[in-house]
C-alpha cells in the first residue's frame, strides 16, 4: 500500500539581500509550510501588514531577496517501495536538495512536482532544502521584444499568478514559498495514478459513463483492478473487475435510473463515487476514489433566424454608435462590431439538454498569498454566492487553479464554473521552447486535477489575449497556444467538455456583442466617456442597452462598507476629503490617465445621488451606485433572456483589501453590488421598463424556474411624502402565466396614463405573488438624486438574537430610500426601499466561522440604521 509522511508544518527560513536602507542584510526565522515568505515575515514582525494603508509599498524589498527553506525529518527505517518526494506547489523558481544532493530546478507555480529519491534517503536524520531564486534571476536572458502586456510585461515569462505583479485591484506583491503541501511517499510495485469518469450520454434508458484508470507499474506479475461506483445515497450501483494489461484501463459503465447533477435552481446535486482498488497476488497495492456527477454539458450557438426577435436585436446593437467611437480614451476608435452582414448567433449553456441562464461573477484568488486561505473561506464565499442566486463563477486567467475545497463546494452547491487557463491580458512567448514545455506540463496537470468535477462546464484558453483580433485571424495572440497546447490537451484528456480558445471569443472582433462572448470591460473607456460627458439622465436605458449574447465580464465597481474600510486605513484617512487612501486601495487601470477608477465611481455618485453630508456618507453613496447599476443590469439581461445567455460581473471577490471592482470585499462582507445582484437574481423577479418604441410602461415577469409559473401582479403609484393611509394615487391589478425559463411582459400600461403621475414626488411599485413566492420592483422616472423625500421616521423596532446571528425589524412611516444596515455582519438584504407604513425583518450573521486575517474580537458589532431620509 501507498504510505506517506507529511512534511508540512515547521520549517526554517533564511533570506539574503539588500534591505530598504541599501545595505546587505540577512534574516533567519521560523516558517510554516504551506506558506509564503510574506506570511512568515509578518509573523516575525519583520514587515507590517501589506493590506493596511500603504504598507504594501514598504515590503517591495521581499521580491528582490533570495530565500531558502529547510527542515530535517527522521526515518527510523527505510520503507519498502519506491520513495517519491511530492511538492503540490512551489512558487516559483526553486532548487531542491535532499541530503546535499540537488534533485531539480522548478519554474512553475501551478505544476505538481514528483521526484524519485531512491538511494538518497537515509535512516535517521534527513535534510530537505528548497532555495528560491528571485523572479529577476529566473528571467535572466529572456527577451521581451514584441511581447506586450497590461500593467507589466516581465510577468509573461513567469508561470505564477499574474495578478500580484500588480493589477487594477491589487498591488505588486510578488512572493516565494512552498505554497501547497509537501510529502514523502513510498509507492508499491504498482500504483493508481489517475481516475477519470465522464458522462457519454443520458437518455430515457439511463446514462452511459466512460471510466478510465491509469496506473504506474514496476512489476512483471499480473495485476487485477477492482472498480465500483457508489450511489449518492450509498450502496454499489455498478462494479467490474479486470485483469490489468498495460498501464491504462478504459471501460463503459451503464446505469439505469441515474440521478442527474444540475446547476442550483434547476435540480439537485447528487454525487457518485468511483472507487478503484489495485491488487497483486499478495493483496491490495493501492486504492483511490473520486467523486463525480452524472450530467451532460454543451454550448449552443444558433444563428439568428431572419426576421426573428434575435435578428432585430442584433441589428439594433450593431447600429448603436456608442461602441467604437473615437474619443480621448479610445483614440483609435476601436470598433468591436465588424461583422458586416454575418448573422448574429446565440451563446447558451445547456446542462442535461436544458438551457441554463448563467448569472454570476468572476472569481479571483482570495488572497495575494493563497497558501494562507483556509477551507472555511471557500465555504463562506461560495455559500454567499449561492445565496445571492448565482449559478456561475468564472475562474479568471490571472489567478490560480483553485484547490479541491473550492471545487468540492461548487459541486455540492450547484455553482457551475468556467475555468481559464492561467494567461491574461498579454502576448505570451509562444516561441520559447522552455516556456511552452512548462505550460504544457501545467495544462495537463490542471485538466487531470479538475476534469472529474461536474461543476466545471467549459475551459477558456486564456483571458483577453486575442480580444482585439477576430476569430478568423490566423495569428492573434494566444491562437497558437490554443491550437497546439490548451485546446489539443482538452480534446485528448477531457473530450466531453467544451473549449473556447480565448475569452471573449467569437465574431470580428473576438469582443463582438452579437456573436459569441463579449467582455464589457473591454469597452470600459467608452463607458467612462458616457459617465464623464453626459448628465446620465437616461442611465437606465443606457445600461439596458449594454447587451451581448453572453457577457463573461461586466464591469461594476463600488466602495466596501465603512467598517471594512476601517480595517484597511485609519479614521484620518477615512475623513480625508481628497480620498487619497481610498484611491490607493482602489488602484487604477493603466489606460486611464486623467480619470481614475475611483474618480469614475465618484462621478457616478455625484450625478445619481443627493449631495453627501460627510466623507463616510459619500462612501455610502458610492456603494449605493454599485447596488443600483448591478440590479438594473441583471434585470436588463433577464428581460432579454431570449437573446443573452448569461451575465458575469467583474468581479465577485477581492484578492487584497481593496475598494473597487468586487461584489464581496476581501474580508468576506457583501458590498452594495452584492445586494443589488441578489435582489435581481431571485428565481422570479418583477421588472419595469419604459419602452419608448411602444409608448408603454412594460411590466415584466422574468422566471428562471424550470416549470410554468402563475401569479397576480399589482401596480401602484405612490406619493413619496405621504403616510400609508394616503400614499396611493393610482393602482392596477393583473394576472399572469409565464412559461418555464421565460421572461415576458405581463402588463403594458400606456405612458400617457402614467407620465403625469410619475414626477419627482411619486414612484411606481410593481408587486407580484404566486406559489413561486413574491417580488417587488420600484421605478422612479428621474435620477435618484431628484427624489423629493420627506423625513421617513425610519427606526429599528426590534432586534432578536445575539452577536453570532439574529434578526432586525425596521419600519418607516413614510417612503424610506436606500435603507442601509451597517455593521460587521452579513445581512439577508440591504440598500432596500421601504414603502410608507411598511416594516421589514432582516436576518444577520457574523463571519466568525470564516477565518479571515485580522478578524475582529469578541465584542458584539453594532448595527447602525441609515437611509437617505
Amino acid at each position: 500500500m501507498r504510505r506517506s509522511i507529511e512534511l508540512t508544518g515547521a520549517w526554517q527560513l533564511k533570506g539574503e539581500g539588500i534591505d530598504p536602507s541599501g545595505k546587505e542584510a540577512s534574516v533567519a526565522i521560523d516558517a510554516q509550510i504551506p506558506g509564503h515568505v510574506h506570511q512568515d515575515l509578518l509573523a516575525a514582525g519583520l514587515i507590517a501588514d501589506p493590506g493596511y494603508r500603504k504598507q504594501a509599498d514598504d515590503c517591495q524589498w521581499v521580491e528582490h531577496w533570495r530565500w531558502t527553506y529547510s527542515r530535517t525529518f527522521e526515518l527510523e527505517r527505510l520503507e519498502p517501495g519506491r520513495p517519491l518526494l511530492e511538492f503540490e506547489g512551489l512558487d516559483t523558481y526553486a532548487e531542491i536538495e535532499l541530503n546535499g544532493i540537488r534533485l531539480a530546478r522548478t519554474d512553475n507555480m501551478f505544476v505538481r512536482y514528483r521526484f524519485d529519491v531512491s538511494g538518497l534517503l537515509q535512516e535517521g536524520t534527513n535534510e530537505l532544502v528548497v532555495r528560491f531564486r528571485t523572479v529577476a534571476e529566473g528571467l535572466a536572458g529572456k527577451s521581451y521584444a514584441g511581447l506586450g502586456a497590461a500593467f507589466t510585461n516581465e510577468r509573461l515569462f513567469v508561470r505564477r499568478m499574474q495578478c500580484t505583479f500588480g493589477w487594477d485591484w491589487v498591488g505588486r506583491l510578488v512572493s516565494y514559498g512552498i505554497w501547497r503541501p509537501v510529502r514523502l511517499v513510498f509507492e508499491d510495485v504498482a500504483a493508481i495514478k489517475d481516475l477519470f469518469v465522464y458522462t457519454k450520454a443520458v437518455d430515457t434508458r439511463g446514462a452511459s459513463l466512460a471510466v478510465a484508470v491509469e496506473t504506474s507499474i514496476r512489476a512483471e506479475e499480473p495485476l487485477r483492478l477492482s472498480l465500483a461506483i457508489e450511489g449518492p445515497s450509498g450502496g454499489i450501483v455498478w462494479q467490474a473487475e479486470r485483469r490489468l494489461n498495460g498501464g491504462k484501463l478504459e471501460l463503459t459503465a451503464d446505469l439505469t435510473e441515474p440521478e442527474l447533477w444540475w446547476p442550483a435552481g434547476y435540480g439537485g446535486q447528487p454525487l457518485y463515487t468511483l472507487v478503484a482498488k489495485l491488487y497483486d497476488k499478495s493483496g491490495l497495492l493501492d486504492e483511490r476514489s473520486r467523486a463525480f456527477g452524472i450530467r451532460t454539458v454543451r454550448i449552443e450557438q444558433l444563428a439568428d433566424r431572419a426576421g426573428s426577435a434575435e435578428a432585430r436585436m442584433t441589428e439594433k446593437i450593431r447600429s448603436q454608435v456608442m461602441i467604437g467611437d473615437t474619443n480621448a480614451d479610445n483614440p483609435d476608435g476601436m470598433a468591436w462590431e465588424a461583422n458586416g452582414d454575418r448573422p448574429g448567433s446565440g451563446f447558451r449553456l445547456l446542462v442535461n439538454g436544458v438551457p441554463v441562464f448563467c448569472k454570476g461573477a468572476n472569481w479571483v484568488p482570495c488572497d495575494p498569498f493563497p497558501s494562507r486561505v483556509p477551507d472555511s473561506r471557500y465555504e463562506h464565499l461560495l455559500r454567499l454566492a449561492r445565496d445571492a442566486g448565482m449559478t456561475m463563477l468564472r475562474c479568471w486567467g490571472g489567478g490560480i487553479y483553485e484547490p479541491e475545497p473550492f471545487w468540492d463546494w461548487c459541486d455540492r452547491l450547484g455553482i457551475v464554473v468556467v475555468q481559464d487557463f492561467m494567461m491574461a491580458c498579454g502576448t505570451y512567448p509562444e516561441s520559447d521552447r522552455e516556456w511552452t514545455a512548462s505550460l504544457t506540463a501545467e495544462v495537463e496537470g490542471a485538466i487531470r486535477a479538475l476534469r472529474n468535477h461536474p461543476s466545471l462546464v467549459w475551459w477558456n484558453g486564456d483571458n483577453e489575449n486575442g480580444m482585439f483580433a477576430g476569430e478568423e485571424d490566423p495569428g492573434y495572440p494566444g491562437r497558437g497556444i490554443a491550437e497546439r497546447i490548451t485546446g489539443r490537451l482538452c480534446a485528448d484528456l477531457d473530450p466531453s467538455r467544451p473549449f473556447q480558445p480565448t475569452s471573449p471569443y467569437g465574431g470580428s472582433t473576438n469582443n463582438s456583442f452579437t456573436i459569441g462572448t463579449a467582455h464589457y470591460t473591454g469597452a470600459l473607456f467608452e463607458m467612462f466617456d458616457v459617465f464623464r460627458n453626459t448628465d446620465l439622465r437616461h442611465y437606465r436605458s443606457y445600461f439596458a442597452g449594454l447587451l451581448s449574447r453572453f457577457c463573461p465580464e461586466f464591469p461594476m465597481f463600488g466602495t466596501p462598507e465603512v467598517h471594512t474600510l476601517q480595517r484597511m486605513m485609519n479614521d484620518e484617512d477615512l475623513a480625508d476629503p481628497s480620498y487619497d487612501m481610498i484611491e490607493y486601495h482602489t488602484k487604477n487601470h493603466p489606460g486611464l490617465k486623467d480619470f481614475s477608477l475611483f474618480r469614475a465611481l465618484a462621478t457616478l455618485a455625484d450625478k445619481l445621488t443627493p449631495p453627501a453630508a460627510s466623507t463616510p456618507d459619500q462612501i455610502r453613496r458610492m456603494s449605493f451606485v454599485q447596488h443600483e447599476l448591478t440590479r438594473l443590469t441583471v434585470e436588463a439581461y433577464r428581460r432579454n433572456r431570449h437573446y443573452a445567455g448569461g451575465l458575469l460581473f467583474w468581479m465577485y471577490n477581492d484578492c487584497w483589501p481593496a475598494s473597487g471592482w468586487s461584489l464581496v470585499d476581501y474580508y468576506g462582507y457583501p458590498k452594495g453590488g452584492y445586494y443589488g445582484f441578489k435582489q435581481a437574481a431571485r428565481p422570479v423577479i418583477a421588472s419595469i421598463e419604459k419602452d419608448a418604441a411602444t409608448g408603454t410602461y412594460d411590466c415584466w415577469v422574468c422566471s428562471d424556474k424550470p416549470e410554468e409559473i402563475r401569479g397576480t401582479g399589482t401596480l401602484r403609484a405612490l406619493k413619496l411624502d405621504s403616510s400609508a393611509e394616503d400614499a396611493e394615487v393610482w393602482s392596477r391589478t393583473f394576472d399572469f402565466a409565464v412559461e418555464a425559463g421565460v421572461s415576458a411582459v405581463a402588463a403594458g400600461i400606456p405612458a400617457e396614463e402614467l407620465d403625469a403621475l410619475l414626477d419627482h414626488r411619486h414612484v411606481l411599485v410593481m408587486d407580484i405573488a404566486g406559489e413561486f413566492g413574491s417580488d417587488r420592483c420600484i421605478y422612479f422616472a428621474g435620477l435618484p438624486a431628484e427624489m423629493k423625500l420627506a423625513p421617513s421616521g425610519l427606526r429599528i423596532e426590534s432586534r432578536a438574537g445575539g452577536p453570532e446571528a439574529g434578526s432586525v425589524t425596521v419600519a418607516a412611516d413614510r417612503y424610506a430610500k436606500a435603507v442601509h444596515l451597517h455593521g460587521a455582519y452579513v445581512f439577508s438584504d440591504n440598500y432596500f426601499d421601504l414603502l410608507p407604513g411598511e416594516r421589514k425583518t432582516i436576518e444577520y450573521r457574523s463571519l466568525e466561522a470564516a477565518v479571515y486575517a485580522g478578524e475582529q474580537g469578541d465584542e458584539e458589532p453594532a448595527i447602525e440604521l441609515i437611509a437617505w431620509n
